[in-house]
């Protein structure tokens, strides 16, 4: 074993040890390693304009048009991709790059030699403080601000459940949502939780907060046999997303500047619609629960319905996944309104849900979309490897939860791969500074460091869904941590950026199908998912979106052409 290694496996944390150094030390050529050698990115050989949300000239991959293989003649695009800022060094000794040099430890480390030079620490500073909790300006409940229905005052232990609005809410025009016909099997939850390290230690706050939203009843997933298996999907949405907020059928995201060709964000909540994206996220809730799974669904503490001023740890928010699935089996903490109207506290509300199992025995899957994606990851984490204080100086290590009943994770723009696979992009690179800041100096883990891709090769399953300008983390990082997964996995890809709700209809219903196919298929032990698109490297992988674009990204668009 390399001396490297060595030092990493003797770290003054064990279990941190567990996290940063098996898989960076382990001897030999593993199948991972091997198919990741595979997958390596070659060089690029175009460039193209990309609109939402880059607004730049991005390389990519000259690629046959529709209907043309890849290696055959023919018209050929240019499909941009948004590449890694650190390629592993040639000759690196060290193990994995991504894992070993991007660690709490090296991240902290870098943070303090930022915060010694003036300059350094004034720009990353700055933004860290932006994103400081209490910040009204920048973490807005916007939930209400549209139709005063359903507007709570989230920071109150004593709300009213039906004053939440519930799916049959969006059945009326013009939302005309599908959820809505979820309204009869859905309780409204409410769940008791500690206050995060930044409001304990910075703010002095100890008063708990509540989490409030929906619990979605299945009838069970199909199993091929004639018999229906009772699982749980537990799914963290985006930043800023609030379960019950409002979203216009006809808004957009942004809005293409004629004079520059730019894409601008359009501001939220408007005149009709409360928060975006929103309409999106309850679609894969309800198909979800149209493929028989029970469906959990809460704001994040600090946003929608939910309690509390901080909302970037998602350290925490991993932990709230099974504070939330304890509470469902204990009843400790708990309120919840049944269809019928039935408010049920405490004893009187243990068991009603989780089709009357165990919390450790149910089946389950953990899904999240953006910073759910991070929650998600570090929930795994906890479950399969260890629970790390990383929003602590020094952190403190305690051994996995080991829940069996864990089959797999959906990660949706996802970050979970972690700060090794930060994207080349000039408005992301303080991003590692920023985490290390946030974890080292105000208690707050937002991002993922390394240590949610070191534990992935004991995850049981994955699905991956990403477009190829995603800023949450690089493609190579998505390939990374799939190479990782030993069971059943499937990364779909768009023409598109990290804002799913701004791909074309046709591509966020394919990534719902595919994902609820991943879902039923984990549920019931199958060993791959049909139907897959197939690819063997990773120029074929990008190879795999259809001819179909995010609209300010077509071929064609940009500064000084015509505009979509």
């Amino acid at each position: 074993m390399r001396p490297s290694c060595v030092r990493r496996a003797i770290l003054p944390l064990a279990l941190l040890g567990t996290l940063m150094g098996l898989s960076a030390c382990t001897p030999g050529t593993t199948a991972a390693q091997r198919q990741a050698a595979a997958s390596k990115p070659p060089p690029t050989d175009c460039v193209a304009w990309v609109g939402a949300d880059r607004n730049a000239m991005v390389g990519g991959y000259l690629l046959p048009q529709a209907g043309t293989a890849v290696n055959a003649g023919g018209p050929r695009v240019c499909v941009p991709v948004l590449m890694s800022a650190y390629p592993a060094p040639a000759g690196y000794a060290g193990g994995d790059y991504h894992v070993g040099e991007f660690t709490d430890d090296r991240l902290k480390a870098r943070w303090r030699t930022c915060k010694a030079e003036p300059a350094c620490f004034a720009r990353v500073n700055a933004q860290m403080q932006r994103w400081l909790p209490p910040n009204k300006a920048r973490a807005t409940r916007v939930t209400g601000a549209v139709d005063p229905a359903g507007r709570i005052d989230a920071d109150s232990p004593t709300v009213d459940l039906k004053q939440i609005r519930r799916p049959a809410f969006f059945a009326k025009a013009p939302y005309r949502e599908g959820i809505a016909e979820a309204d009869a099997r859905t309780s409204i939850v409410e769940f008791t939780v500690p206050r995060d390290a930044f409001e304990r230690f910075d703010l002095k706050l100890a008063d708990p907060i509540k989490l409030r939203g929906w619990y979605i009843e299945g009838a069970g997933v199909d199993d091929g046999r004639g018999r229906k298996v009772r699982a749980l999907a537990v799914m963290a949405a985006g930043g800023g997303g609030q379960l019950t907020a409002i979203q216009h059928p006809d808004e957009v995201a942004y809005r293409v500047d004629a004079a520059s060709g730019k894409a601008v964000p359009v501001s939220f909540p408007n005149g009709t619609t409360e928060a975006m994206g929103q309409r999106w996220w309850r679609e894969n809730l309800h198909a979800l629960n149209q493929a028989g799974f029970d469906v959990l669904a809460y704001d994040r503490r600090g946003e929608g319905l939910s309690g509390g001023v901080s909302d970037t740890n998602t350290l925490e928010q991993g932990e709230d996944v099974f504070r939330a699935l304890a509470q469902l089996e204990n009843g400790q903490g708990l309120r919840l309104l049944t269809p019928s109207g039935q408010l049920l506290e405490g004893q009187a509300a243990r068991g009603r849900l989780l089709a009357g199992q165990k919390a450790s025995e149910i089946p389950l899957l953990l899904g999240g979309y953006s910073r759910g994606s991070m929650s998600t990851a570090w929930a795994m984490t906890r479950n399969y490897v260890a629970a790390c204080s990383f929003d602590m100086p020094v952190p403190n290590c305690t051994p996995a939860r080991g829940w069996r009943n864990i089959r797999g994770a959906i990660l949706l723009s996802s970050f979970a791969s972690g700060a090794g696979y930060l994207p080349d992009a000039p408005d992301l690179a303080d991003r590692n500074l920023f985490l290390g800041g946030m974890a080292a100096d105000h208690h707050i883990l937002f991002y993922p460091n390394s240590a949610t891709l070191a534990g992935m090769d004991r995850w049981p399953a994955a699905f991956f869904g990403k477009g190829l300008w995603d800023r949450a983390e690089s493609l190579e990082g998505t390939v990374a941590a799939y190479n990782r997964i030993r069971g059943v996995k499937e990364i779909v890809l768009s023409r598109g950026p990290h804002a799913i709700e701004t791909w074309p209809e046709s591509e966020r219903r394919y990534l719902r199908e595919r994902m609820v196919a991943y879902a039923k298929g984990v549920i019931v032990g199958g060993r791959a998912v049909p139907g897959a698109r197939p690819w063997k490297d990773f120029k074929s992988l990008v190879a795999t979106t259809p001819d179909v674009w995010e609209p300010s990204s077509r071929p064609g668009t940009g500064p000084g052409r015509p505009q979509p």
